[in-house]
């Protein structure tokens, strides 16, 4: 007996070496969860003595509630399936979650159950970091698939050929413009596949040489002649070539993009066509300018004499003039005298004949008389003799002065004088002159019907008007500013009804300008005329 209990000794001895030489806890208890043997790796979980903190005693016996429920709860699984136990280091507090794995001893565990505890804590937190580098490379890969769509959405939205290749020459990606130059249909004629053959090759050795002769990086720009596979045109194309390298330097592609170059030649072509068309344009325009100022200098001169001439007719109608109305008054004043019976009785044939001669002879003075007046308006010696008058006292003296004109015409004249009207300070001769050539024209192209004179004022009481108007014959629009010419009528034939010299307007008109106003006209074919001088009031009255 004493040598069996020495053996059982020793063997147990064994057992408990080896069971303390193990890393995980290892313990063994009873069916009442009570602990029988344990080694040391159980012993610092589940163990604590007097000696020990109250913290550490603590952790101790909630480890051993925890290890005791979990054992009970080891009945209803199936034997030998591994738990997950939450215990508490009583060194420093922290959780440590164990693997639980128990056996049962003796039938149905009555006998007790050996359980042996592993400690998952790290491999729980590499399987927790490793699920969630998971989660973070799905989502990477979303984004790079969703980042490779967007690529290729802007890649193909791109009207250039975009070649993407890998260090070795193999083709990454392509859009669509880049695929129709070096891709064809495995059934397309043996035309089509040789310019795609030859594409390839001209593009590889762009690409060779940017590798190789920058060493794998930067950019590269240069011509490529490639080929349309359809049409055959040659396509003279201008190549960008760009390294992409990573954080430490490694070339991971070569991204390319071909731009068509024909448009660019043609833009060169039709530039040289402009600028030579536009040096032709120049120099015609230097020659026509040339041209121009010679014209410019032979107008200039021509100018010059015209107006040289028009002031030596001027002075020779102005001489003229004077040299003809000398002997013309000696005709009218000899004709008077014989009309008035100075030299005896004039019979009645021979008067009819004197009165005729004065009336011829006043005509020509009156012609006379226009043409010195227009030579010295456009001399610029027309003298202006400024006084302060009223308008209505000068029209009646038109009027009587136009008495026997009128009695011939057999017209109604109706005045309308203005009460309010103010003075004003003008050349009275001129402004009377004016208003007789104005009524004079009035009574000679109107038939039937009446003429009215009137003076108006505005209403600012800035200007003074007279207006003649007449139920004439009228004259178009048209003509409105062609009667104010000189030597001009509307009716300029030889065998027109009116006579006159076509000055009475137009001396007129420069008269009123000298006054400081101006003459109007409204009228129409068959609706009559009505013409009005607007002179500047006396403001200071």
């Amino acid at each position: 007996l004493a040598e069996e209990v020495g053996r059982l000794r020793r063997e147990w001895g064994v057992l408990f070496t080896v069971i303390n030489a193990v890393s995980d806890p290892i313990l063994l208890t009873d069916t009442e969860g009570r602990m029988v043997v344990a080694n040391a790796r159980a012993e610092r979980l589940f163990v604590g003595t007097q000696e020990d903190s109250e913290g550490r005693r603590r952790a101790v016996e909630l480890n051993g509630m925890l290890l005791a429920a979990a054992i009970a709860r080891a009945g209803d699984e199936r034997a030998g399936a591994p738990r997950e136990l939450m215990l508490i280091d009583p060194s420093d507090g922290s959780d440590q979650l164990y693997e639980v794995l128990g056996t049962p001893l003796g039938e149905a565990g009555h006998d007790g159950v050996v359980s042996v505890l592993r400690n998952v804590t790290d491999l729980r937190h590499a399987s927790e970091q490793l699920e969630d580098n998971y989660r973070r490379l799905r989502i990477a890969e979303g984004s790079a698939r969703a980042e490779r769509d967007r690529l290729d959405l802007i890649i193909d939205s791109v009207a250039d050929p975009i070649v993407v290749t890998s260090p070795s020459g193999e083709t990454i990606l392509m859009n669509a413009p880049a695929e129709s130059l070096f891709t064809v249909d495995g059934h397309a004629a043996d035309g089509q596949q040789r310019v795609v053959q030859a594409n390839d090759a001209h593009f590889s050795a762009f690409i060779a040489g940017l590798l190789l002769g920058d060493g794998g990086a930067g950019i590269r720009r240069g011509e490529i002649g490639l080929g349309h596979p359809v049409t055959g045109e040659a396509i003279p194309v201008e190549a960008i070539a760009g390294t992409v390298v990573t954080e430490s330097g490694d070339l991971t592609a070569v991204v390319t993009i071909l731009h068509d170059r024909r448009e660019a030649i043609e833009r060169g072509r039709l530039y040289e066509q402009l600028k030579t068309a536009t040096d032709e344009l120049q120099t015609r325009v230097q020659v026509a300018t040339e041209e121009l100022a010679s014209q410019n200098e032979l107008l200039r001169r021509q100018a010059i004499e015209l107006e040289q001439a028009s002031r030596l007719k001027s002075q020779f109608l102005a001489n003229m003039s004077h040299e003809f109305r000398t002997p013309l008054n000696a005709i009218l004043g000899y004709t008077h005298m014989l009309l008035q019976g100075v030299g005896g009785d004039v019979a009645s044939g021979v008067r009819r004949q004197l009165q005729r001669i004065d009336a011829n002879a006043r005509h020509l003075l009156t012609i006379i008389n226009e043409i010195l007046d227009i030579t010295r308006i456009e001399a610029g010696k027309m003298p202006i003799q400024l006084s302060h008058f009223n308008v209505n006292e000068l029209i009646p003296e038109v009027i009587a002065e136009l008495d026997p004109v009128i009695a011939r015409s057999r017209l109604t004249l109706m005045p309308r004088l203005d009460p309010q009207l103010p003075p004003v300070l003008s050349d009275r001769q001129k402004v009377k002159q004016i208003v007789v050539n104005l009524l004079s024209n009035a009574l000679k192209f109107t038939h039937q019907g009446s003429v009215e004179i009137s003076s108006s004022v505005d209403a600012d009481r800035s200007h003074v008007r007279v207006s003649v108007s007449d139920t004439g014959i009228g004259i178009a629009p048209e003509h409105h500013e062609r009667i104010f010419e000189d030597f001009r009528q509307v009716d300029g034939g030889p065998s027109r009804q009116y006579g006159g010299t076509g000055l009475g307007l137009a001396i007129c008109r420069r008269l009123a300008h000298a006054l400081g106003g101006r003459i109007t006209i409204h009228s129409d074919v068959g609706q009559g005329s009505t013409f009005t001088l607007v002179i500047p009031a006396d403001t200071d009255q």
